[in-house]
């Protein structure tokens, strides 16, 4: 939306109105997520998360034993 010359001239005086006007404007485009899409999103999420976790968990335990192994057979 384009301020007209004299919109644009008044908030140089205020360029704070002007940025919430903006973001008013920016915020009521946005296609907010149902809430069923938002609790699927969150539990994607969580699962996720969870996956990695165990995974890098799994790898650190099986790294440790290499190295005390290691550690036995040259220290």
């Amino acid at each position: 939306m384009a301020l007209s010359k004299k919109a644009a001239q008044k908030n140089k005086k205020n360029p704070g109105k002007s940025f919430f006007q903006g973001v008013k404007v920016e915020l009521k485009k946005v296609i907010w997520p149902t809430r069923r899409e938002l609790i699927n999103y969150t539990v994607m999420v969580i699962v996720a998360t969870i996956v990695v976790m165990a995974i890098i968990g799994v790898a650190d335990g099986v790294f440790g034993q290499l190295f005390n192994l290691l550690r036995a057979v040259v220290g």
